[in-house]
């Protein structure tokens, strides 16, 4: 093999996508350092870092709640409007949390991705930290919120649910990775992620149901966010997805969204630290 300074061009996508486990793998314990590190440093830094850190996660679920309780907005009668939106709240925070640290990934580990060889996908990867530790006390609440509301959950449904989310988080990667190369050339494309962030959850069923007939339906088909929250909730509340079928094309897509990604980023790691 000839290398030059665009070998890696000529590397498929499948290929590329090994390529980045195998980088995840040489590089897993730095990886789980620097997430064990992010999760230490959120109970040390304050004098009640775990008061906070225990806090913090809940509030944007507690805020949805009781504004669902003095009827702010409509709620949903088929099922406990608490556990529709802390159920909704827990995926889309995953996803967007995931897609925002993705976003900053590059640029908060500059330092070391100009001085070292240190790839970009386990520096990716290395930012996750928040999000494992945020998604773990929401799991816990909402937990809590099904004994509580004595909310008849199976053992098998909290399975599937959790093997819902597989294809959620492949794709948010998969966005978020698409997104931040995309960041290094246009600097405004932080900034229009963040807002979309922000206001996504209204239009993506997390704390009330949208439309589910007419153009506004049809136009969130395309919405990623909306099948997963609302696929990954109906199966852990019904056992089942209501529209299998979309869920399976959404994964199918966000799957081949994350391969192009893998793409780009093993193709482009070494120009990428040129912006930097």
């Amino acid at each position: 093999m000839i290398y030059s300074s665009n070998y890696r061009c000529n590397i498929g996508i499948i290929k590329s996508f090994l390529m980045l486990l195998t980088q995840a793998n040489e590089y897993k314990w730095q990886i789980w350092l620097a997430i064990k590190k992010k999760i230490q440093a959120t109970y040390q830094q304050d004098t009640f870092g775990l008061f906070w850190s225990i806090v913090m996660p809940i509030i944007p679920m507690s805020v949805y709640m009781i504004l669902a309780q003095i009827k702010v907005f409509k709620t949903i009668e088929s099922m406990p409007f608490i556990f529709y939106i802390a159920v909704g709240m827990l995926i889309w925070l995953l996803m967007s949390k995931t897609i925002h640290l993705v976003l900053l990934s590059i640029k908060a580990e500059k330092t070391i991705l100009r001085t070292t060889t240190f790839p970009i996908f386990p520096a990716i990867l290395s930012r996750q930290g928040e999000v494992l530790h945020d998604t773990a006390i929401r799991l816990v609440v909402l937990g809590i919120i099904i004994i509580w509301f004595h909310i008849k959950v199976g053992f098998i449904s909290i399975l599937l649910f959790i093997l819902s989310l597989i294809p959620a988080i492949i794709f948010v990667l998969g966005l978020g990775m698409v997104l931040v190369i995309l960041d290094l050339v246009i600097q405004d494309t932080r900034r229009l992620v963040l807002i979309g962030l922000r206001y996504g959850l209204f239009v993506s069923s997390v704390i009330f149901p949208f439309p589910s007939h007419g153009i506004a339906a049809t136009i969130n088909k395309f919405n990623f966010f909306n099948t997963f929250v609302n696929s990954s909730r109906e199966l852990l509340y019904y056992g089942e997805i209501k529209n299998l079928s979309l869920y399976i094309i959404t994964s199918i897509v966000g799957i081949i969204i994350f391969l192009l990604a893998s793409k780009l980023i093993y193709t482009m790691d070494y120009k990428i630290r040129e912006y930097l």
